[in-house]
């Protein structure tokens, strides 16, 4: 298979509803933008119903394990050469038009139309598109087993990795996880990327490839080259011999079709066309999500609870938190505000970084920013700052004798409701005895060296 562009230009990985979708075939909503008419008359739809109708019990792993296997045989016949009849008659989406057949040949399918179309929002044009298609493959058969509706899908349309929170097109889906939600996560290399790139929060790391769980319906992640620096494709797992290490799954995209295939982790090989190497060391990640342990809850603290930032500023705000976590929703004035999956924010060892671009909306003055982690909620107190007058300490809009007492108090360690510090620092040396003084000449009419009362733009 094509090696995905762009660094993990695909990662947006996995999304985990179990505590919010019931498992049944009702989730999904089928109409005219679920199936193309060519699919609803082939045999893979006629099986995609029989086996959601036979696994109403069954886990949400194993559900997704059976609508991929419900689809063996679907081939895209892009590959080899463009029979349109045989095509409509396997249930590829045609018009009669010949569209978009370039030399890649990679992905004009029912799936990625459905991505692009249903999900994505494309036109009949963009539904075309030539895909490396076997993350859309995954994330239509959680879909289908009822894992996703259609408004989630559409939120975590992103590339999460190489270009954190930039929509793409559709060839950037690897399956979407829902990152708000806990996914349990499994990496055999000491230094994978599975923390840089904030995937979730429960992962263990340095598993031996031997002994990951690999249960049906899993996903698991490759990189072809075995240097870790790619994700390549990503399948679900059917079964794995504990005794031989074969790890047997079902994929989409592979060798243009959807296909069972098998792979010796013992052997040492040049595998889909990459570089040789030991087959142990081409699987990057694995992930369940059926039952997950939660993080336990506690009582978030952070290196400041008042934040003051002004619109004219450079940059965002970071924020320094004893979270666990790695996924984060920010709330502000109780209203969702983003999370670091959708938007302009970063979260990493605790430390939480909000984009200029998320804070340069919001009315100047107070506002309770609330942090929502796994592990427990955190309340930021955030003040924009308006254009302000030096040596206004208290943000009253005068200056008065009251920014005298107010700085003498904060130097003195006694709290005080609100204080800014930038505008009581009035001569820019850092906060002393000193600024206080000059105010008090200002208001005694004796000097004003330092433009008291002057507007500064913060």
């Amino acid at each position: 298979m094509k090696k995905i562009k762009s660094l993990l230009s695909v990662i947006l990985v996995f999304t985990l509803l179990v505590s919010v979708i019931s498992i049944s075939a009702s989730a999904v909503e089928y109409n005219e933008f679920s199936f193309s008419d060519e699919y609803k008359g082939s045999p893979y739809y006629t099986k995609l119903l029989d086996m959601l109708e036979n696994s109403k019990d069954k886990t949400m792993m194993e559900k997704t394990l059976a609508v991929a296997l419900s689809q063996e045989g679907y081939k895209n016949y892009s590959l080899d050469g463009i029979d349109i009849e045989q095509a409509r008659a396997d249930g590829l989406l045609w018009t009669g038009a010949e569209l978009r057949m370039n030399d890649n040949l990679t992905g004009n399918t029912e799936y990625t139309r459905w991505a692009q179309r249903y999900i994505a929002g494309g036109n009949e044009q963009t539904q075309y598109e030539d895909l490396d298609w076997c993350a859309i493959f995954v994330s239509w058969c959680m879909y289908q087993a009822g894992y996703y509706d259609k408004e989630t899908l559409k939120k975590y349309y992103y590339s999460y990795c190489a270009e954190p929170r930039e929509a793409v097109d559709a060839d950037a889906w690897i399956t979407a996880f829902n990152m708000e939600q806990n996914v349990c996560w499994y990496t055999p290399l000491s230094d994978h990327k599975l923390d840089q790139w904030n995937w979730n929060t429960y992962y263990n790391r340095n598993v031996d490839p031997f002994e990951l769980p690999y249960r049906p319906g899993g996903l698991v992640f490759f990189s072809w080259d075995t240097s870790g620096k790619w994700f390549d494709h990503v399948a679900i797992v059917v079964n794995y011999d504990k005794n031989t290490h074969v790890l047997t799954y079902t994929n989409g995209n592979s060798d243009g079709q959807v296909i069972t295939r098998e792979i010796d982790l013992d052997v040492e090989e040049s595998y889909r066309g990459s570089a040789y190497g030991k087959n142990c060391d081409r699987i990057m990640g694995y992930g369940e999500y059926d039952e997950i342990k939660p993080l336990e809850q506690k009582e978030i603290t952070a290196d400041t609870n008042q934040i003051y930032w002004s619109k004219n500023s450079d940059s965002g705000i970071k924020i320094q938190t004893d979270s666990a976590s790695k996924i984060a929703s920010v709330y502000m004035d109780d209203e969702y505000l983003g999370s670091i999956i959708e938007s302009n924010m970063v979260l990493h060892s605790g430390k939480l970084s909000i984009g200029k671009s998320e804070l340069v909306g919001l009315d100047y003055g107070n506002h309770k920013m609330t942090l929502k982690f796994d592990d427990g909620n955190l309340d930021i107190n955030l003040y924009i700052l308006r254009p302000y007058l030096i040596g206004d300490a208290d943000m009253d809009e005068n200056i008065t004798i009251m920014d005298v007492t107010e700085i003498q108090k904060t130097l003195a360690k006694i709290e005080v409701e609100v204080f800014f510090e930038k505008a009581a620092d009035v001569d820019k040396q850092g906060l002393s005895i000193s600024d206080a003084t000059f105010i008090q000449q200002y208001l005694a009419k004796i000097g004003n060296p330092y433009n008291i009362g002057e507007t500064d733009e913060g």
